[in-house]
């Protein structure tokens, strides 16, 4: 590992770089081992740079924004984290144009600012504009493709700007997490209209979210099965409290993990297996997880 961190340094001595790198310091659940390294591109030049560097090296990425909905693995890991946090800004003409590490929180202000709606079930979300876009973000009613008009992705050494129809969109799906790219940006269909209203629709979505559970965690685990409710599935199972190690299953949301006392990434996948085996058993239901494991 720290022949891969003067490697890279070498290669990118300007670049801002940590390496290697403690996971558990960057994701919102708070575990997972050391990484190659982290690296925090200033701008879509660099940021190129890095991504056709490693493919052209056979370096394992991940490209992260906020940290959320993913679980880092323990233990010494060779793959490197690009993180989006300096690529922020865009435009907010007739139809705004939004960088990838902009987070949802300075987008709805931005809306509220412009007067511009439709985006308002996205708040409290932890989540940058790329995260939302590659996972199809959103709530039991809503979700990001709702918004989107065009989003724009680096990808096989060509930016491409994508059509909503064409970005294989469905519930917590998009056609970047199957095929890759690294998305940059995001060109909304917004509402023109007044920053009260985009104001109150944002309070009331917040309202709706303060009963979530709090404490370190990765979001909803699992997706919703058709017609159902993952929650209320591990619920019925009598699996709120299911404690493995650090993890826990929360009392609040029962898809929600917990990490409660120092939980490993091992603690977690060892509670998400009795999850799936226990709801399974009971209902012959099959869950599918909606976080990302950092292999």
């Amino acid at each position: 590992m720290e022949e891969f961190a003067l490697f890279f340094k070498r290669q990118f001595p300007d670049l801002l770089s940590e390496c290697p790198y403690n996971a558990a310091k960057c994701c919102t659940v708070g575990c997972g081992g050391r990484y190659a390294g982290a690296v925090y591109p200033r701008s879509f030049t660099e940021m190129i740079a890095v991504v056709d560097f490693c493919q052209e090296n056979g370096i394992r990425y991940y490209v992260l924004g906020c940290g959320s909905n993913v679980l880092p693995l323990d233990g010494e890991n060779q793959t490197l984290l690009i993180f989006t946090r300096y690529l922020v800004g865009g435009s907010f003409g007739k139809d705004p144009l939004v960088y990838a590490g902009v987070t949802v929180g300075a987008f709805l202000k931005d809306c509220e600012k412009h007067g511009r709606s439709g985006g308002e079930f996205l708040a409290g979300i932890p989540a940058t504009i790329g995260g939302a876009a590659f996972m199809n973000a959103g709530v039991r009613d809503r979700r990001f493709d709702e918004i989107v008009k065009n989003v724009i992705v680096y990808d096989k050494g060509e930016l491409r700007s994508y059509p909503k129809a064409d970005c294989g969109y469905s519930y917590k799906r998009s056609r970047f997490m199957e095929e890759g790219g690294v998305i940059f940006a995001v060109i909304f269909d917004l509402e023109e209209t007044t920053s009260e209203i985009v104001a109150d629709r944002k309070r009331e979505y917040l309202q709706k979210r303060e009963w979530l559970p709090k404490g370190r965690s990765m979001g909803c685990v699992f997706k919703n099965p058709d017609g159902d409710s993952a929650g209320r599935l591990i619920e019925g199972a009598g699996l709120k409290g299911l404690r493995n190690g650090g993890a826990v299953v929360s009392e609040t949301h029962a898809n929600f993990i917990i990490n409660d006392n120092n939980a490993t990434a091992k603690d977690i996948i060892a509670l998400i297996g009795l999850i799936k085996n226990a709801v399974y058993a009971q209902y012959g239901i099959a869950l599918e997880e909606e976080i990302r494991r950092l292999e």
